[in-house]
């Protein structure tokens, strides 16, 4: 558990797993009293703080992460500087702090879109139903690229927690594919299905970053692109010919009587 300005945030794992869950994000004890001045404890202090990360996301989406100064954040918020500094040290302490917001609805996403039962759906649908909703994620929040990936170099622990948040919520999604994967064909080795979910996590985490970056008249056939890659990758391992639902439309032996 780790606790920011933002409030409570739980770093939830499936329920089934094949390989011990990453290490949860937290900063270091001795830097967290420099990471964050105040924990806002009413709600009129949490409203401010969340004005505050809303217009620091308005100003990296518009200006990227060097325009982001605690001056900007103040200016878009429309209040004055020494408020951000009321709850936030620095800058990076408000990029931790966003990036943890990000982190929250991420991992709601991915609880809520991968079911339970993978056979209920097709696969053509269970690809709509992940990918849909995360194209979704990065038009509503177009700084989340930048700020996941901030200073993964950096020696400072905070300007280190998003791009570390950022690892540990890929994994979990590789774990949770691995679980559904597992349960659509029993035949797959362990080894075969970590590498399958990690090979199409990577997938759509590129081509979804592409989308993110690509003009809007572009995004769409991006997003096509991606479901159908998946399609061809997936069909053939997870749904092998023996076992494969039949298109409709398509009447046995038609092709053969042509």
């Amino acid at each position: 558990m780790v606790r920011w300005p933002t409030g409570t945030y739980h770093l939830r794992m499936p329920a089934k797993r094949t390989r011990p869950p990453a290490p949860p994000v937290e900063l270091p004890p001795e830097s967290s009293s420099d990471t964050f001045r105040r924990q806002p404890r009413q709600p009129r202090g949490q409203k401010r703080v969340d004005l505050l990360l809303d217009a620091a996301a308005t100003v990296i989406a518009r200006n990227g992460l060097e325009g982001a100064t605690a001056e900007a954040i103040a200016q878009e918020a429309r209040t004055a500087k020494g408020s951000l500094y009321q709850f936030f040290p620095n800058r990076d302490a408000v990029l931790a702090a966003l990036a943890l917001r990000y982190a929250d609805e991420l991992r709601a996403i991915h609880e809520r879109t991968i079911p339970l039962d993978p056979h209920a759906l097709s696969l053509e649908k269970l690809i709509e139903r992940v990918v849909r909703p995360l194209a979704d994620f990065h038009d509503r929040n177009p700084a989340f690229r930048r700020v996941f990936g901030h200073a993964e170099a950096a020696s400072d622990e905070t300007r280190k927690a998003p791009a570390r948040l950022n690892a540990q919520l890929f994994e979990s999604f590789v774990d949770r594919l691995d679980v559904v994967f597992a349960a659509r064909n029993l035949a797959l080795t362990s080894r075969e299905r970590r590498r399958i979910a990690l090979t199409s996590a990577s997938i759509g985490q590129v081509m979804l970053a592409n989308r993110a970056r690509a003009a809007a008249a572009d995004k769409k056939a991006i997003l096509d692109d991606l479901r159908r890659l998946l399609l061809a990758y997936l069909q053939p391992l997870l749904e092998p010919a023996a076992t494969r639902p039949r298109r409709t439309g398509t009447r046995p032996g038609a092709r053969a009587a042509r």
